[in-house]
C-alpha cells in the first residue's frame, strides 16, 4: 500500500500547491515516486534574455553558485557547501553573493533560496523575478525562506524581491548594474504565519485525503496536474466539441441561451441573435462549411495593385541584449512580405531577420522602407490585426528622425484583414477564436503558419532567442535562421490566400 510522503521536508512549492488547495498539496505528496523537480518553462529563455547570467554576475562580480540538489543525499552536501560559503562571507567584500543556499530547518522544511548577500546587520535573502512585479506566491515563498533562516540561527536583515527596473537602459558592454531594483517585503511578512502553516501541512499529510475546497483553482491559470486523480470520470461522458460551443457567441449570451436550454450552437436559432457576426459563426457551425459575406469581396477589389503582405515578429528580453533598449521593450527582428505587382502576377517574397550582434531596429526599418516604399502609389500593405504593425512602424519612426516621414506614411497603407474578416467571415474550425493561428489553420491548414517547430521549439521566438545564444555555433544557429525565414514566408503566403478568397470566393462559400 502506498503511503503519503512524509519523510522529505516541505519546500515553497508544496506551501504553494497547499495554499491553493490542501488536495492538491495532499495528492501530491501521496506517491511512491519522489516528486521530480518543476522543470523551467521552455519559453523562459526567451522572456529572461540569451545571457542572465552574464546581468547576475554583473551585479554580483563575487557570486558563488551552487548546484540544484536532486536526492537526499545532494541536499545533504548543498546545505553543508551552504555553511561554508556562509561563514567564509564578510561584510567588506563587495559583490558577494550566494545563489541557490540550501538550509532545512528543525521543524521539518528547507529551502533553496535564490540569493543570500551580507548586510552591515544582517543576512539578506531575495527572490530573483525576472518580471517587473511580484505576486502573492512569491511573499510566501520568501516568508518560507525567512522562516527556515531563522530556525536556522541566521540574523536575516532584509527580505524581498529581485525585480526588472524597467527605466534601466542598457548601455552595452556587459554593464548591467542598475538592471535589477530591491523590493523590501519585510512589513508583508507579519500577514504570513509561516510556522502555523507548516504545522497544518504536516497534520493534512497526517490525515486522509481532504475535501475539495470550495473555489478550488482547478483549472486556472492552467489544469491542475491532480485534476485526474482528484476526481476521476464516474463513466463515459459525451465529448465536447469546442467548434460547436455556445461560448463562441460570447460567454454572456452562453449563459442566457443555455439557461434558454441550448446545449450547443447546433439549436441556436440565427433569428435569436443579435447581430451579423453571430449569425455568421452559428450558421458556419450548422451547415459545418465556412460563411463568407459577398461584401469582403468588395473591399478587396477596391484595393489598388501593387499589394504588400506583410508580418512582423518582435521580442522582448527582460535582459536588454542590444545597447539602448530597455526590459521587455518591444523590438521587432524580423519582417516578412509577399509583394504582387498585379492581378494574376507571381508573388516576390522578401524580408529582414536580426543578426546575433547589435540592435536590428533601425536596419530593420531602412530595409522596410526600400522594400514597400513610402507613397501611397506604392501600393496598400495587408496585415492581419495591424495595430500591431502600425504600433511598431510609430515607435520606430521615434527613434530616428530621418526615417520617421517613411515610416509614418507606410503606417498610414496598412489595410488590416483582421477587421475584414471579423466582420465578414467564419469558419467552424476556428472554434471562436480570431488569433493568427486560429484563423489561418482553419483557412489554409495545408500551408502550416499556424505552426512553428524547429529542433523541439515551439515559437519564433524561442528559435530567435537560441540563435542569440553566445558562442552558438554556426551549423547551429543557421538552421535556426532558416527555420525563421520559412515560417515568415508561410505566413505572408497565408495572408495572400485570405486576401485572394475574401476576393475570389468559391462558388456557394458566399452568404447572403
Amino acid at each position: 500500500m502506498t503511503m503519503v510522503d512524509t519523510a522529505t521536508p516541505l519546500d515553497d512549492a508544496d506551501l504553494r500547491r497547499w495554499r491553493a488547495c490542501t488536495r492538491r498539496f495532499w495528492l501530491h505528496r501521496y506517491s511512491p515516486v519522489p516528486p521530480q523537480p518543476v522543470a523551467e518553462p521552455p519559453e523562459a529563455h526567451v522572456v529572461q534574455g540569451p545571457a542572465p547570467d552574464v546581468a547576475l554576475r554583473a551585479s554580483f562580480p563575487a557570486g558563488i553558485w551552487l548546484p540544484v540538489p536532486g536526492g537526499p543525499a545532494d541536499w545533504a552536501h548543498a546545505q553543508e557547501q551552504t555553511h561554508i560559503a556562509l561563514a567564509a562571507a564578510t561584510p567588506d567584500t563587495e559583490g558577494w553573493a550566494l545563489f541557490g543556499a540550501c538550509l532545512a530547518s528543525d521543524d521539518g522544511a528547507r529551502a533553496r533560496i535564490d540569493l543570500i548577500t551580507r548586510g552591515p546587520h544582517g543576512w539578506r535573502l531575495f527572490k530573483l523575478r525576472y518580471a517587473t512585479v511580484g505576486t502573492e506566491a512569491d511573499v510566501d515563498t520568501v516568508a518560507l525562506w525567512a522562516h527556515v533562516a531563522a530556525r536556522c540561527g541566521l540574523r536575516v536583515q532584509t527580505v524581498g524581491l529581485l525585480l526588472v527596473d524597467t527605466g534601466f537602459l542598457y548601455p552595452g558592454h556587459g554593464c548591467y548594474a542598475g538592471l535589477l531594483r530591491e523590493v523590501d517585503l519585510g512589513p508583508s511578512l507579519g500577514s504570513r504565519p509561516t510556522g502555523d502553516w507548516l504545522a497544518a501541512m504536516q497534520a493534512c499529510l497526517r490525515g486522509g485525503l481532504p475535501p475539495m475546497p470550495t473555489g478550488a483553482p482547478c483549472t486556472q491559470p492552467s489544469p491542475c496536474e491532480q485534476l485526474a486523480r482528484c476526481s476521476p470520470p464516474a463513466g463515459p461522458t459525451r465529448p465536447v466539441d469546442p467548434r460547436a460551443s455556445l461560448d463562441i457567441l460570447g460567454r454572456e449570451l452562453a449563459a442566457q441561451l443555455h439557461a434558454d436550454g441550448h446545449t450547443d450552437v447546433h439549436s441556436v436559432p440565427l433569428d435569436a441573435l443579435p447581430d451579423g457576426r453571430l449569425r455568421r459563426a452559428a450558421q458556419a457551425v450548422q451547415q459545418g462549411a465556412p460563411v463568407l459575406a459577398p461584401q469582403a469581396a468588395a473591399l478587396l477589389q477596391a484595393l489598388p495593385y501593387p499589394r504588400h503582405f506583410l508580418r512582423f515578429e518582435t521580442i522582448g528580453f527582460a535582459v536588454p541584449v542590444w545597447a539602448g533598449t530597455r526590459p521587455y521593450q518591444v523590438l521587432p527582428f524580423q519582417w516578412s512580405c509577399e509583394t504582387v505587382a498585379g492581378s494574376g502576377a507571381p508573388p516576390q517574397s522578401q524580408g529582414f531577420l536580426a543578426g546575433p550582434s547589435g540592435d536590428p531596429r533601425r536596419a530593420f526599418a531602412q530595409s522596410l522602407l526600400q522594400a514597400l516604399g513610402s507613397a501611397p502609389s506604392d501600393g496598400p500593405v495587408l496585415a492581419y490585426n495591424a495595430g500591431f504593425e502600425r504600433n511598431r512602424l510609430r515607435e520606430l519612426a521615434g527613434e530616428w528622425e530621418d526615417l520617421s516621414p517613411g515610416l509614418l506614411a507606410l503606417a498610414e497603407r496598412i489595410v488590416d484583414l483582421f477587421q475584414i474578416a471579423r466582420g465578414h467571415y467564419y469558419h467552424p474550425a476556428m472554434a471562436g477564436s480570431w488569433s493568427f493561428k486560429s484563423v489561418f489553420a482553419a483557412l489554409a491548414p495545408e500551408l502550416g503558419a499556424h505552426r512553428f517547430d524547429c529542433n523541439g521549439l515551439a515559437t519564433p521566438l524561442d528559435a530567435f532567442a537560441r540563435s542569440l545564444q553566445p558562442g552558438l555555433p554556426d551549423d547551429e544557429r543557421l538552421p535556426l535562421r532558416t527555420a525563421l525565414q520559412a515560417h515568415g514566408q508561410r505566413q505572408t503566403a497565408a495572408l495572400r490566400r485570405m486576401a485572394d478568397l475574401f476576393e475570389h470566393p468559391p462558388e456557394g462559400d458566399a452568404s447572403p
